[in-house]
């Protein structure tokens, strides 16, 4: 079949040639430009690989840094003690510490006055040593002496109600009786005075005793003058009349004087004895019901000596004993909190206090941190929060400690958001390791912690366009002196242009055959949030 061109058809065939020309030649010139510019780009990421090269190289680094997170922060104390007196109350007598002081557990900071406490303590001493004595009693066995000296008190209890239930005889009645009579008509007579008869009597005999005395005066007077005058008769009979002139004038007095008032009471106390024994003879049915209770105390006396101490009885003596340990060893304790010592070496950071001073219950007198114990609250903005575990080792660089860069791990995690200016942020704390005073590190210094990512071993970052396929296996083309080698790698995530990949083959410092125009993690961390800092490039 023959085809002829027209006019028409000519021209179509030219128009759409020209298309095809023109499109040829752009497409080329915009590979020819984007290949320019991602070699310059290249370059400030392959240590000065040169600028649209095919064989362009950036160099790999360790898949970790894409997940490292950094946040600033101020060195705080991991634990602070506030000590102080908690249940005694008394008067300072010793400060042993004062601020910067380093002190090791269980040394002594404070003492208090323990006067009161030590007398607590041995009255508490001498009430446990009282009832274990007690105790002690009742588990002997039973003392001989004691047993009969118990029998001879039952017998004796018997006797009595024996006595009591009988009565009296006639005769002791009757002797009874008549004390009675006796001491009633003494008090009368005393009352009545003498009679006139006495009186007289008693005159008569003074009278005749005074005769008597002048008649042996006389006698005496006339051998006065003898020298042996004191051994004559008349002497003698001298003396003797003067003792009888005093006898009869003193039974006249009392024969013409008024009883006195002691004599009354007297004969009235002598009416009460003599009634008092004639009461007791007669025995009342109380008298008969406490000789019948006497008997009963002296049986159950004697059954507790030979059957020995009931159940209840030592259950109630062992009951005191512990109740008597009880309040000697809080008696105890209250002495040993009037100490106050290190719970832990540290340092002393400040002291409220001063000897003389009058302590209360709950006063904070001392407080006290081991400045080798320290963390770092960060706070970590809710998009990178999902990076953080606890655990993660993590590495602190002080701003007032160049060129230092400690170790700590995470060691708490607040699950409670806070949010400033529309940003969402999440507490971190890092725990610092391995801190000696030597690190001169102290609370308040500002701080960078660096968490560190997963470090997956063999894990790598590659550009993406530095991956190919062949055969069905992934490969990076690895530079070493001037020649491209194959290395087969395990692709895993991607990273916007960077991807994870793993490789035995592969170390650190590798240049791959591939081209980025931005750093792994860049997307994720321009604009900081919440004070972090992005990752080390």
């Amino acid at each position: 079949m023959e085809f002829k061109l027209t006019m028409k058809s000519k021209k179509f065939w030219i128009i759409l040639i020209v298309l095809i020309v023109l499109g040829g030649a752009a497409f080329y010139f915009r590979n020819s430009l984007t290949t320019t510019g991602g070699g310059a780009q290249a370059q400030t990421q392959s240590e000065g690989q040169g600028a649209g090269d095919a064989n362009a190289t950036v160099a790999i680094r360790p898949a970790a840094d894409v997940a490292q997170v950094s946040a600033a922060g101020n060195i705080a104390l991991a634990n602070k003690y506030s000590l102080g007196i908690e249940t005694v109350e008394g008067i300072i007598t010793e400060v042993d510490v004062q601020p910067g002081d380093t002190v090791s557990k269980d040394d002594l900071l404070l003492s208090l006055d323990t006067t009161e406490l030590e007398q607590t303590i041995r009255y508490a001493e001498l009430t446990l040593d009282v009832a274990e004595n007690q105790m002690d009693q009742l588990q002997e066995p039973p003392n001989p002496a004691e047993v009969a000296s118990a029998k001879a008190s039952l017998l004796a209890a018997k006797e009595n109600l024996a006595e009591l239930q009988q009565g009296p005889s006639a005769a002791e009645l009757d002797a009874a009786e008549a004390a009675l009579s006796a001491a009633e008509a003494s008090y009368q007579d005393l009352l009545d005075g003498s009679s006139e008869s006495e009186i007289t009597e008693a005159s008569a005999g003074l009278q005749k005793a005074f005769i008597t005395l002048e008649q042996a005066q006389d006698a005496y007077n006339k051998i006065a003058y003898r020298g042996d005058v004191g051994s004559t008769q008349q002497a003698m009979d001298l003396q003797t009349a003067t003792i009888d002139y005093d006898t009869a004038k003193a039974a006249f007095d009392i024969a013409t004087e008024d009883a006195s008032d002691a004599e009354i009471q007297a004969a009235l106390k002598t009416i009460k004895d003599a009634q008092v024994q004639l009461d007791d003879l007669n025995a009342t049915r109380t008298e008969l019901a406490n000789a019948d209770a006497q008997v009963a105390s002296a049986e159950a006396t004697l059954a507790t000596l030979l059957e020995g101490p009931t159940e209840a009885e030592l259950g109630a003596a062992q009951l005191t004993i512990q109740q008597a340990q009880l309040d000697l060893d809080n008696a105890l304790a209250d002495r040993d909190q009037a100490s106050l010592r290190a719970p832990a070496d540290g340092t002393i950071l400040t002291v409220d206090v001063e000897a003389g001073q009058q302590t209360t219950s709950g006063l904070t007198a001392i407080t006290m941190a081991d400045l080798t114990d320290l963390e770092l609250p960060v706070y970590v903005a809710e998009v990178d929060i999902s990076k953080v575990e606890l655990g993660q080792p993590v590495t602190v660089a002080i701003d007032a400690l160049p060129g230092k860069t400690l170790n700590g791990e995470v060691s708490r995690i607040v699950p409670i958001s806070s949010s400033e200016s529309g940003v969402v942020n999440y507490e971190v704390m890092v725990r610092l390791l391995d801190l000696t005073p030597q690190d001169k590190v102290l609370p308040g210094m500002t701080a960078v912690a660096t968490m560190q990512g997963d470090s997956t071993e063999n894990a790598w970052l590659v550009p993406s366009n530095a991956i190919v396929e062949f055969e069905g296996k992934s490969y990076v083309r690895v530079m070493q002196n001037g020649e491209a080698r194959r290395v087969a790698v395990t692709p895993s995530t991607a990273q916007g242009e960077w991807t994870v990949v793993q490789s035995d083959e592969l170390t650190a410092g590798d240049q791959v055959v591939g081209h980025v125009t931005s750093f792994a993690g860049q997307e994720e961390n321009n604009g900081s949030r919440g004070g972090f800092m992005r990752p080390p490039r």
